[in-house]
């Protein structure tokens, strides 16, 4: 006998029971016992499945119903915009008849020399209007540059010497003479005035920088030229371009008619002056000139007071060389003296160089291999240890086979 615990039946043969494991029955059957419900015979599950059938019936037709329902009102839609495009368009066509009866009416009644001057005015006004845009467009750089001009001198902000370069007007930024002024903005903005020293018309350097920010309102670092002086003076004041540049020649260049650097070669220029304006000067030809100069050297050499620096050294009369004491831990070395080898000797150190250095390639060699097997072991180690936590558990489990 083959029995079926869930639904407590008995079978004489196993294709039976194999055949009713299949039904929905059984399985029906299977879900009760796990939610531990007894289990319930064939006809009561019959009825259940029509009740169940007929419900979902009734819940397509509704759907059905419900679908038709939209189509009918966007078909509804559908005609009323169709309809109030037909009533547009015949509006429109009506409209255009009469436009174009009221035209012909009006030109019928008009004088034929009012059309005429009528057409003399349009087309002199279109030729003026041509003339203005070829003006316009062939108009030479010249007069482009000439208008920029105009346009920034209209627009241009007078900054004075005691005023604030980089200070906006509403801020307190007048001051009563130049030296405030300065003061001012080397401690409040950093700003440093190259060469000080020889700086000579300050007044007038300043006066340039604020024509260059308030006419060409051009930033004093960059050359980044803002829309206005404000824009200008934030980009300064935002960017820390509140210097005077004075690194390049061009730059130098450009400030260097407020300087005046007379006063650091006048020592030489006095020199010169000396040595030029000699009236003992004599001309003297190439062969005389060799031989005074012969006999100078001999004179020198017979001398014994003269003394020579060469370096850290002094080289005395009689030959000695004076070092400095700087270089005293060199000048106590004993070195030895050097080897003098043969031409035999060079050769056998030439073929024990070459062997020495073939034992130490090979230990570097070692010590590379060393470090390959090294870094094969780390990986193999990590390898391993990754494969572990794959699926991040000791056991996977197929949630197909439960």
């Amino acid at each position: 006998m083959y029995t079926c615990n869930s639904c407590q039946l008995a079978f004489k043969e196993a294709v039976d029971q194999r055949s009713h494991m299949k039904t929905e029955w059984h399985r029906y059957n299977l879900k009760r016992r796990v939610a531990q419900l007894p289990p319930i015979d064939e006809d009561s599950f019959n009825t259940k499945v029509a009740s169940l059938s007929v419900a979902e019936d009734t819940t397509n037709q509704n759907q059905g119903k419900a679908e038709s329902k939209r189509d009918q009102r966007r078909r509804e839609k559908q005609d009323i915009l169709q309809k109030k495009r037909e009533i547009l368009a015949r509006a429109r066509e009506a409209i255009m008849k009469e436009q174009s009866i009221n035209t012909e009416d009006s030109l019928s009644k008009a004088d034929p020399h009012e059309w005429v001057a009528e057409d003399l005015n349009r087309s002199v006004n279109g030729n003026v209007a041509d003339e203005n845009i070829t003006n316009a467009t062939l108009e030479s750089p010249e007069g482009v540059e000439e208008r920029f001009i105009k346009d920034k001198m209209s627009n241009k902000v007078d900054i004075p010497v005691t005023t604030c370069l980089f200070c906006h007007t509403n801020k307190k930024a007048n001051f009563s003479d130049i030296d405030s002024v300065v003061e001012h903005m080397s401690v409040k903005h950093g700003l440093y005035m190259p060469e000080s020293r020889y700086l000579v018309d300050r007044e007038g350097l300043l006066r340039y920088l604020g024509e260059k920010i308030g006419l060409g309102n051009v930033c004093l670092c960059c050359n980044y030229q803002g829309k206005d002086i404000w824009a200008v003076r934030e980009h300064m004041l935002t960017k820390r371009h509140m210097k005077i540049p004075y690194e390049l020649e061009d730059e130098k260049l450009e400030i260097s008619d407020f300087y005046d650097f007379s006063s650091s070669y006048k020592d030489d220029v006095k020199g010169d002056s000396t040595s030029y304006n000699d009236e003992e000067w004599e001309d003297v030809s190439s062969d005389s000139e060799g031989e005074n100069d012969d006999e100078d050297l001999n004179k020198n050499e017979n001398d014994g007071s003269t003394i020579y620096q060469a370096g850290h050294e002094l080289i005395l009369p009689s030959g000695k060389a004076l070092g400095h004491r700087s270089l005293a831990r060199y000048y106590r070395q004993n070195l030895a003296p050097e080897r003098v080898l043969s031409e035999g000797q060079g050769t056998v150190v030439a073929a024990e160089s070459r062997h020495m250095l073939n034992v130490r390639d090979r230990k570097e060699l070692a010590t590379q291999k060393r470090a390959w097997n090294d870094q094969r072991k780390r990986e193999q180690i990590n390898d391993k240890r990754s494969a572990k936590f794959i699926n991040h558990q000791a056991h996977f489990r197929d949630q197909l086979l439960q």
